[in-house]
């Protein structure tokens, strides 16, 4: 049976910080048991060392992770430049599979590689969770490539990788190797498990901005509305077209996709987000972390911070609702660096945290892992689903038992 543990730690020495996050996800239990360990950390932590750490602490632990803006633990969230949590995991019911070389055009060979390869290793997997690159994917293709070895009915969550802010480039960890443009697969096949999947972005439609692609391949939009793409997109902010600053863009660059009648009751909201993550060498056209066909039609989207709130209040309603009185055994968790309280020129983050964690936990120790990352895996509608601007919430529980 497979049982959660998380810790976290804001300690500058990287291996401290590792051997810190794991001590305080077992307290009293035997650390040595431990067959999965997830690390999110900051960019500013030493990751060899951290890696070393981790494999010395848990000898016998296959180690994934990846990088962020930011973590969350069960503790309550860290963006100091050095920050780590992890999700400590014992029992066998589970495969990894990971390889490095992701980008828009191979998402879906890549995602069906290694769907395959887990499902070499254990064919009764029931839930997949994932952790990518950030900057340079189709996350949709992934998810069809992951769908055409197990079936679309395979609930799909997890998170791509962030930076600081910079956009500069992402990291993902396998065993003693760092990646920048890696993807990991985790299957878990504990029949007694489940997960839930809950999730909502807070940004609304600018009235009367929409534009359509008019030329795109992959995951790169080359022309809106006939025109070059970057430019025509930077002209709604009178910003210059060499602007590629995307620290400065990407708070207002949210581009929303319409969604279904159905989808949009489930979702909460009327578009999914995407968002611009890359800009091409002349400056002409971007990329998204989706695959994109011509025709498609993008609504500017506006960050609005009484949404947001208002938002989760509903989210968390919907989660408590589908929970039925039962606690989480662990919570995975995937967000957006920008939803919070806008306060003294930044957005604080424990606020909305909190909002999250009382109502789910209550006084209850959960193991909890989060990150900041570009953008995140979720199911809703019956159908896995990539995004960008969300938070997304991965509640696992035990099955009730007839």
């Amino acid at each position: 049976m497979i049982e959660f543990h998380s810790g976290s730690s804001n300690a500058v020495n990287s291996k401290a910080a590792i051997i810190e996050c794991i001590e305080g996800a077992f307290a009293d239990g035997d650390k040595a048991d431990c067959r999965l360990l997830v690390i999110h950390s900051t960019v500013g932590h030493n990751f060899a060392q951290m890696m070393a750490g981790a494999k010395e602490t848990c000898p016998d632990a296959e180690i994934i992770g990846c990088t962020g803006s930011g973590v969350i633990g069960r503790e309550g969230v860290s963006e100091a430049m050095r920050a780590m949590a992890v999700m400590a995991i014992t029992g066998d019911e589970l495969a990894v599979a990971a390889t490095d070389g992701l980008n828009g055009a191979n998402s879906a060979e890549l995602g069906e590689q290694l769907a395959g390869e887990v499902k070499a290793a254990n064919p009764d997997v029931n839930m997949m969770y994932i952790l990518s690159a950030g900057l340079n994917l189709s996350g949709d293709k992934v998810i069809a490539g992951i769908e055409k070895v197990f079936g679309a009915d395979l609930p799909i969550f997890g998170a791509t990788a962030g930076d600081n802010g910079k956009a500069k480039g992402t990291f993902q960890f396998h065993g003693q190797s760092v990646m920048e443009d890696g993807l990991i697969l985790v299957g878990f096949s504990d029949p007694s498990l489940e997960v839930l999947s809950g999730v909502h972005h807070g940004s609304k439609p600018v009235d009367g901005v929409i534009f359509e692609v008019t030329k795109s391949k992959d995951n790169e939009v080359i022309e809106l509305d006939g025109k070059p793409a970057w430019p025509a997109l930077l002209e709604r902010f009178g910003l210059p077209p060499e602007t590629t600053d995307l620290a400065e863009t990407l708070p207002i660059t949210g581009l929303g996709e319409a969604l279904t009648g159905e989808e949009q009751e489930d979702y909460d909201n009327p578009q999914i987000l995407r968002v611009p993550i890359k800009v091409s060498d002349d400056h002409q056209s971007f990329f998204l972390p989706t695959s994109v066909s011509e025709g498609t039609k993008y609504y500017l989207m506006q960050r609005d911070e009484q949404y947001i709130f208002e938002g989760l209040d509903r989210l968390m309603q919907r989660m408590q609702k589908e929970l039925e009185g039962r606690r989480p055994v662990a919570v995975f968790h995937a967000d957006c660096l920008a939803r919070g309280r806008f306060t003294f020129n930044r957005v604080l983050k424990d606020e909305i945290i909190a909002k999250m964690q009382y109502p789910l936990c209550g006084d209850d120790v959960v193991p909890w892992l989060g990150v900041y990352g570009y953008s995140e895996y979720c199911r809703f509608a019956g159908k896995n689903h990539f995004h960008s601007y969300t938070t997304s919430l991965f509640p696992i529980i035990r099955r009730e038992v007839a």
